[in-house]
């Protein structure tokens, strides 16, 4: 028995003294020697251990189970007895690690989207910033997202309610004055398709002026943060920005862009309301100029929507489409998915604004009003309140 170890004593495991502290350390082992103590961290109220070796400190959390003890044989060579010590155990990493997870928490890493966001806040000028604001507001949002996908199923179920109700009835003279007011001003002796329409009867002059900031700013902003509300404008806009030389016609395309936008929100929305509801995301001097042309004049209330205002939109809209594209050509799917609206509707109201579709094709095409048909048969434009 006397060549066989021997347990000599048991040390009692208690927790308010400073016990034998068994450490590893993170990525690697201690190279050279160190000073180790015990800290008590005041903040997170818990026991730290702490090795500092030259210029380096390493602490870590001092690992003590309430469920059991962590225990080590000391043996004695000569007497070959062992002594068993109750020991504690810390997992140590080098404080730049924790530095620079504090950082990390304080200033997170942007993504690239994020930092074009910030730098538009603050560089970007007043218009650049609302259009992140309201970014912003969407992404985090839901119940927003939610009620446009809303919207947008209940405005094509209304379309095609209305499409359904309205009779193909022949297009009468008594219809001339109110397709007059509906459709944009054009020359009907015009013999060159760029001489149709004058852009300054389909948006003011005074107002295209007035957007040369807004025009600017979009240019300038990152395409994913514009509230474009369809991918078919997204797509005009993204064509423009692309371009490695813009001109002049390249900022009207962009206003007449955002002026779409708007007319978007006219012809989806269900309020006959206008006057509080929010037409554009990008500038109200847009919603106050739709507010006051496409409010049916009809209607003593101020800026009520009607049947009146949704059909001028709609060739509006139309006719703007043709206007931005470079042959003065647009997809009749494109719309149709854009404006929530059948294609045969659309059909009808380009043909009133001198756009046919190409043989055996969907793509409308402006035409000169004088080798324009007459609209034979189609719903009866007309005012309904």
């Amino acid at each position: 028995m006397e060549d066989k170890t021997q347990v000599d004593t048991v040390c009692n495991h208690k927790r308010d003294e400073h016990l034998p502290t068994l450490v590893k350390f993170q990525n690697g082992s201690l190279g050279g020697a160190g000073d180790f103590c015990v800290i008590e961290n005041q903040n997170e109220r818990k026991t730290q251990a702490m090795v500092v070796a030259g210029d380096q400190i390493y602490t870590g959390d001092l690992k003590d189970s309430q469920e059991y003890d962590t225990y080590m044989c000391v043996r004695n060579k000569s007497t070959n007895k062992v002594q068993i010590v109750p020991i504690q155990q810390a997992l140590l990493s080098n404080h730049i690690y924790q530095e620079l997870d504090r950082e990390k928490r304080k200033t997170p890493m942007l993504s690239r989207e994020h930092a074009n966001k910030k730098l538009l806040k603050e560089f970007g000028g007043r218009k650049a910033s609302r259009f992140v604001d309201n970014h912003e507001k969407m992404l985090v949002n839901v119940e927003v997202v939610r009620q446009d996908l809303d919207e947008t199923v209940k405005t094509s179920t209304q379309n095609e309610n209305e499409e359904a109700e309205d009779a193909m009835t022949d297009l009468s003279t008594s219809n001339e004055e109110y397709l007059a007011k509906i459709v944009p001003k054009f020359d009907k002796d015009a013999t060159n398709l760029d001489h149709v329409y004058d852009v300054e009867d389909v948006v003011p002059s005074s107002l295209l002026e007035r957007l040369d900031e807004e025009a600017k700013v979009v240019f300038s902003t990152p395409l994913q943060t514009i509230p474009l509300k369809s991918e078919y404008l997204k797509e005009c806009l993204g064509r423009i920005q692309n371009k490695t030389v813009t001109s002049k016609e390249d900022f009207l395309h962009i206003k007449l862009i955002i002026y779409m936008d708007a007319l978007q929100t006219l012809i989806s929305l269900r309020s006959r309301q206008m006057q509080k509801v929010e037409l554009s995301k990008i500038t109200e001097k847009i919603e106050n100029d739709i507010r006051q042309r496409f409010a049916d004049p009809n209607v003593a209330k101020r800026g009520t929507r009607t049947n009146f205002s949704t059909e001028k939109a709609l060739t509006h809209f139309i006719v703007m489409a043709l206007l931005i594209s470079e042959k003065h050509e647009v997809d009749l799917n494109v719309l149709s998915r854009a404006l929530a609206t059948s294609k045969e509707r659309i059909k009808q109201y380009a043909h009133i604004a001198n756009a046919l579709p190409k043989s055996r094709s969907d793509v409308l095409a402006l035409r000169l009003p004088s080798k324009v048909p007459t609209l034979k048969t189609a719903r009866r434009f007309q005012r309904k309140k």
